[in-house]
This record gives structure tokens, sequence and C-alpha cells, in this order.
């Protein structure tokens, strides 16, 4: 299994690079014709739900200690200023962050290969690149820590059988067939090896 995800993140890996390619992202252009975007957005999220995918194969190796109890957080200290001095409050640009549990409402794990923001209503046009961009971003950044990803998602898992929580549903790997050979064999594995990880679900809260 080890050398399973070692390959399967590699190639999401070089997936987000071809991404990148295709549209020449790397040049950071402001803005792309709408119809692009949203091919590079269906190509993007076919990679996301196999690193999740991915990620939970890693998550449900891990042993994790008993969950302990949440300590209060204490009130961060104000840093002495000079007398007449006041603090600077710039506005927090967002950050994109990669989703590894996707919210309750939707079908967990699931595939959503494509984005049709846009088509139904027959808008063209440039767009902005920069949500395309973040996602691409936060998607790299797990990527590179993927064991970090592992033991958070670990701890969420844990949490939801520790209150009873129905287990994860993990769907088939539609949409394999657009991806590399490679990238789509792991995409076809995936739901296998997740199903037989959620076997003791129940008996293990």
């Amino acid at each position: 299994m080890g050398d399973f995800l070692v390959q399967g993140l590699e190639q999401a890996r070089r997936a987000v690079v071809d991404v990148v390619g295709r549209d020449n992202l790397q040049l950071n252009p402001k803005t792309m014709p709408r119809s692009r975007r949203a091919r590079a957005n269906g190509r993007l999220k076919q990679i996301e739900t196999i690193v999740r995918r991915l990620i939970l194969l890693m998550a449900f190796a891990l042993k994790l200690g008993p969950l302990a109890a949440s300590a209060p957080r204490a009130p961060q200290a104000e840093p002495d200023l000079p007398e007449g001095t006041q603090l600077a409050i710039f506005p927090r640009v967002p950050v994109k962050r990669f989703t590894l549990m996707p919210p309750a409402r939707r079908v967990i794990l699931s595939d959503q290969a494509r984005d049709t923001f846009g088509a139904v209503l027959g808008l063209s046009g440039p767009v902005s690149t920069q949500p395309l961009i973040d996602r691409i971003l936060a998607l790299q950044k797990i990527l590179k820590a993927p064991e970090a990803a592992a033991k958070r998602l670990a701890r969420t898992l844990q949490r939801m059988q520790a209150k009873g929580e129905a287990r994860p549903m993990v769907g088939p790997a539609a949409g394999a067939f657009r991806l590399s050979p490679e990238l789509g064999a792991v995409a076809t594995a995936l739901p296998g090896f997740i199903r037989t990880g959620l076997e003791s679900w129940e008996s293990s809260g």
C-alpha cells in the first residue's frame, strides 16, 4: 500500500503541473477564456478527489491516541507599546484552503468532474484566473505535506466516530478515462481500498 500511495501522490503532482502548463498559468495571467477555465476546473476537481482519497487511505494507517478534552484558549496578551502609539490593523487577505472532508450535504469524496459554471446561462468572455490559481496553490500545499493532512483527517474521522456519525461514502471513479493511464489506474483502485478501510467503522468508534 505504501508504494501505491507514493505513486498516486506523484501522479497527482504531475497532473497539477499539467493543468498549469496547458493554460500557461505559471505566467500568472489575469484573465482567461471562460470555457478554458471551466475545463481546467473540471480537471482540477478530479485531481482534488483523488488526493482526498489518497490522504484518506494514509489516515486509515495512522494509530492515534484517545481524544483529549480541548482546553480553552488563553487570551492573547496585548503588546507593550509607548504611550500614544496605536497598532495599525490591516485587512486580512482570504487564503483558499483545501477541504479534506467535503460538507455532509454533498456525497462525501465523490467525483464531480464537470464544471459548468456559466454554461447554463450561456455566458462568454474572459474571466479572472485568480479562483483557479488559488485552488491550485491550495492543492500544491497539501501535496507538499500530505502526512500532516492525513493526521488532521485521521483526527476528524476519530471525532466523527466518537459522535456516532455515519461513515463517509465513496463513489466510483467517474471520468477516470479522461486522466493519464497511470492516474486513471490510481483513481479506479481507490474506491475499493477505501471501502475496505471503512469496514470496521461502526465497531471501532
